[in-house]
């Protein structure tokens, strides 16, 4: 049983604002995927995999306890409750404040976000190299079949780089996340094989390498629509998030308001695991 995976999936309900904040924000990024509600791997399989049998079922339920999974997970789960970083709500919040004016390059004067920007590209890649492959080119190519996967990528485009960085994001995503990763890859690897692993840096590093390409390409989608994206995810944060007057108090009024990345996190395990059952079975 994918008890663990379940109980991740089973926070987030329709009614869920960081569900909500989400779907509203894949509705206003072109390119991005339809997101489909369900709330346990056995809801998962009705919604993206129908047509599973039992034994490919059986197959991804005990995908979901492997090694692989559980990292996912893990790394998922970390990058918003700040285990390696700064959490979600502060990101999302000074990405949209350094939108709305109160930065106007922010590459080079808000070097939290650059560094919190770097650590998610990082993270992200940490994940990615979880996923089964017998290549990096295929583990890239699995992620951006699965709805989950490309949300992930829309997302982290759009709330990371797009809102903060939209100056120079307009260069090109593959020169900011390189630039970003210049300037803080240092200390963020340090942080990232703190929580999961020595090694573990190298193998996020040859994943975003390889994550450049699809960046720039919803970079490309993104880049005429930042304005619309903005005022969608404002518009779902909470009021007492909203109204926190910097970082700090944003952090002190719920780090975990909107856990974006254990949400995708979960889901992308879902998926996985059922796109391995497909090929067990």
């Amino acid at each position: 049983m994918s008890t663990d995976l379940d109980a991740a999936l089973a926070r987030f309900g329709d009614t869920d604002v960081t569900v909500r904040m989400l779907w509203g924000l894949m509705g206003a990024i072109p390119g991005a995927p339809d997101m489909v509600p369900y709330t346990s791997l056995a809801e998962a399989r009705l919604c993206v995999a129908p047509d599973l049998d039992d034994e490919g079922f059986a197959h991804a339920e005990r995908w979901c306890n492997s090694p692989e999974a559980r990292r996912m997970l893990s790394i998922a789960d970390a990058l918003d409750t700040g285990d390696v970083g700064i959490s979600v709500v502060s990101g999302l919040r000074t990405a949209l404040g350094l939108f709305f004016g109160q930065g106007a390059k922010a590459l080079d004067t808000d070097p939290q976000q650059g560094a919190d920007a770097a650590l998610k590209a990082l993270g992200l890649g940490a994940i990615v190299h979880a996923v089964p492959g017998a290549t990096l080119s295929e583990r890239v190519a699995n992620v951006r079949a699965m709805p989950a996967g490309s949300a992930m990528l829309h997302y982290y485009v759009a709330a990371e780089l797009a809102l903060p960085f939209g100056d120079d994001l307009a260069q090109g995503a593959t020169r900011l996340v390189t630039n970003l990763l210049e300037k803080h890859g240092g200390t963020v690897v340090k942080k990232l094989e703190g929580f999961i692993g020595g090694g573990s840096g190298k193998n996020a590093n040859e994943a975003v390498a390889a994550l450049l390409g699809p960046f720039d390409e919803v970079a490309v989608q993104t880049r005429d629509k930042v304005g619309t994206i903005a005022e969608k995810a404002a518009s779902f944060l909470p009021p007492a998030i909203a109204a926190a007057g910097t970082v700090a108090g944003a952090v002190a009024t719920g780090a975990d308001t909107l856990p974006v990345w254990r949400l995708l996190g979960a889901r992308l395990v879902a998926e996985t695991a059922l796109r391995h059952g497909w090929k067990q079975a």
